[in-house]
């Protein structure tokens, strides 16, 4: 009995054995799960790992834009500024001055402002005027015959198929002579032009035929009466093309625009142009940038800025 007894009781302690060993594992592998144990199979908990963003590469800085080259016209062209004494090339038809004239010479085509009275003759657009009457332009002049506060007296008359020039010597410098121009209205009217704006209606040539030598002629005369005839502009070139129905004159020319002291000086080179309807002479014109570039004066006329 007491071999069954023991036999018996043997049994139960190795149920009770084997309940701990269980709760000894199963305490195992909760604490191994909660501290991200285990091998990372299948079943495995573990928080998924971000994915590592590359590192930001900055833009690449853009490259110098390299100035624009000149040309050994260009240098010419800007020698010819500086220098001041040769504005235009050769073949331009620009006008002489009277080599018998000691003292002042000017020359002025008279506009209808030079009429006007009161504030109305600010409203319109400036303009020269037009007579095919001798006796009308005589009239224009004796109103402008005052220079310098004293009466210039009337010496010469002269006409062409363009204008009359009417000639006066001022009592105040006798050496001086003033050219009071009018144009011919069958030739050229300028009337609805405005000599203010450099783009815009520029009048009717009512001579024919209506040609390309014409339209480079007055072109080139019309020039002579602008801002552009001055210090620190000289023209590149002068040349007619013919566009369709139209004829156009374009005056290429350059401007010096100074920098500072020991710096480089910018030409500015822009296109003046007349455009003449080749069915009814109107004429429009305007004044356009082409381009620049740099240069510096020097003892032998300019030099690029550029190298």
């Amino acid at each position: 009995m007491e071999t069954m007894k023991a036999m018996a009781i043997e049994p139960s302690r190795v149920q009770r054995m084997t309940v701990v060993n269980l709760l000894m594992l199963l305490a195992f592998a909760l604490l191994t799960a909660a501290c991200g144990g285990g091998g990372g199979g299948a079943g495995s908990s573990a928080p998924a790992t971000a994915p590592s963003q590359p590192a930001s590469v900055p833009d690449p800085a853009p490259a110098p834009t390299a100035p624009p080259s000149v040309s050994a016209a260009d240098l010419d062209l800007a020698a010819r500024i500086y220098k001041g004494d040769a504005r235009t090339p050769a073949g331009f038809d620009l006008e002489a001055r009277p080599a018998n004239v000691l003292g002042t010479v000017a020359t002025k085509h008279l506009k209808n402002t030079d009429l006007a009275t009161g504030p109305q003759g600010l409203t319109t657009g400036i303009f020269e005027i037009c007579t095919n009457d001798l006796a009308q332009a005589l009239d224009w002049s004796e109103r402008q015959a005052t220079w310098q506060g004293q009466y210039s007296d009337l010496t010469e008359v002269r006409s062409d198929a363009r204008m009359f020039e009417l000639v006066r010597v001022p009592r105040s410098d006798v050496n001086a002579l003033i050219r009071h121009r009018v144009f011919r209205c069958d030739y050229l009217d300028r009337s609805g032009s405005d000599l203010r704006a450099d783009t815009g209606a520029a009048g009717s040539m009512n001579q024919r035929p209506l040609t390309a030598a014409e339209l480079e002629k007055l072109s080139e005369y019309l020039w002579q009466f602008t801002m552009f005839n001055n210090s620190d502009y000289a023209v590149e070139s002068s040349v007619t093309a013919s566009n369709g129905a139209s004829l156009v004159h374009t005056i290429r020319m350059g401007q010096l625009i100074r920098g500072s002291a020991g710096g480089c000086d910018t030409v500015q080179i822009s296109d003046w142009t007349h455009t003449m309807n080749t069915a009814d002479g109107t004429l429009t014109r305007a004044l356009a940038p082409v381009r620049s570039f740099q240069v510096k004066g020097s003892g032998v006329g300019a030099q690029s800025c550029t190298g």
